[in-house]
C-alpha cells in the first residue's frame, strides 16, 4: 500500500468538494483560478505567472445539441493576466457542406466540424467546449516543473486525470473513477469486488490493487485499480515521460497512446446515467 498517494488523493477530493459547489455549477462551472487544487500538490510548481482554471467539457452523445447538459470539468492552465475570453464557434468543413449538398439530405453521415480559433494562455475559458472547440487546449503538465521523485509522480498522475475527479453532470458521470488506494477504499466496494481481493489476499497478490510507480530510464509507468459503476474494478496503467531535464527537475510528458486498462472484476449491474 502507497500511504503517500492515498494522502494526497484524499487531500484532492476534500478540497474539491470543500471548494466547488456541485449544486452552484449545475449549468455552468467556470473557475478563473483553481489554486486551491494546486496548493496541495507540495511537489509541482506551475510556470511562473500561471494560474490554474476550470472549464465545462461537453459528453459527446452524438448530436452538438446534446453536449450541454452531459458534461465534466476539465482543467486548463492561464496567465494571471489574462483578459481575453476563448469563445470558439463551431464551423463545417467545406467538405460536409458539398456532400449535404449533394446528397439533398440522404447522405447519412457524420458533419464534420472545427473551430473557429485557437486557445492561447492569454484567454479565459468562460463556457463549455466540446471536444472540436477544446482541441487546442494544452494539458496542464506543459505548464509543471518537478523533480525525480515518486511523491511528485503522484501529483502529476492526479493533476493529469483530474476530469476524473472534478465534478461530473448527467452522463458526464461515466467518467467517473473511485480510486484504490488503501483498505478504507475496499470497504466501500461491493461484496462480489471484495471476494476477488480477498483471493489476491490468499494468493499474497494483494500489492497489486493498490498504487505503485515503476521508472526505467527517462520512463515512468504508472500503476493503479479504480471501480466505476460502468466497468467494475479496473487496473489503470499510465505511462510519462521525462522532458527538458536540467539540475534534477524537468517536466513530464503523457505518452496516451501506452495507457491501457485491464478489467479485473467486472460490473455486475451496470448504473445508467
Amino acid at each position: 500500500m502507497n500511504q503517500e498517494f492515498a494522502n494526497i488523493y484524499e487531500n484532492l477530493n476534500l478540497t474539491i468538494s470543500q471548494n466547488i459547489d456541485y449544486e452552484g455549477y449545475a449549468d455552468d462551472l467556470c473557475i478563473e483560478d483553481a489554486s486551491f487544487i494546486m496548493g496541495i500538490f507540495n511537489h509541482l510548481e506551475l510556470e511562473q505567472g500561471y494560474v490554474l482554471g476550470l472549464y465545462p467539457h461537453g459528453y459527446s452523445l452524438g448530436t452538438l445539441e446534446s453536449n450541454y447538459r452531459n458534461f465534466y470539468t476539465m482543467p486548463y492552465v492561464h496567465k494571471e493576466n489574462a483578459t481575453k475570453y476563448f469563445s470558439p464557434k463551431l464551423k463545417s468543413s467545406f467538405f460536409s457542406i458539398v456532400k449535404r449538398w449533394l446528397s439533398f439530405n440522404l447522405f447519412q453521415g457524420n458533419t464534420e466540424y472545427y473551430s473557429s480559433e485557437e486557445f492561447s494562455p492569454d484567454m479565459l475559458i468562460p463556457k463549455l467546449l466540446t471536444d472540436v472547440l477544446a482541441k487546442s487546449v494544452p494539458s496542464p503538465l506543459e505548464y509543471v516543473k518537478l523533480s525525480q521523485e515518486e511523491e511528485a509522480i503522484w501529483e502529476v498522475f492526479l493533476l493529469d486525470k483530474l476530469k476524473h475527479f472534478l465534478p461530473t453532470f448527467n452522463h458526464g458521470n461515466y467518467i467517473r473513477r473511485n480510486l484504490i488506494c488503501d483498505p478504507s477504499d475496499i470497504d466501500r466496494l461491493p461484496d462480489y469486488v471484495k471476494d476477488y481481493i480477498t483471493h489476491c489476499c490468499r494468493m499474497h497478490d494483494v500489492e497489486k490493487i493498490f498504487p505503485k510507480v515503476e521508472f526505467s530510464n527517462d520512463n515512468i509507468l504508472v500503476k493503479c485499480c479504480y471501480f466505476n459503476q460502468q466497468k467494475g474494478l479496473i487496473m489503470w496503467k499510465n505511462s510519462y515521460r521525462w522532458i527538458n531535464m536540467e539540475g534534477g527537475t524537468g517536466n513530464v510528458e503523457s505518452c496516451s497512446s501506452s495507457d491501457c486498462e485491464e478489467v479485473l472484476v467486472p460490473i455486475k449491474e451496470t448504473v445508467r446515467y
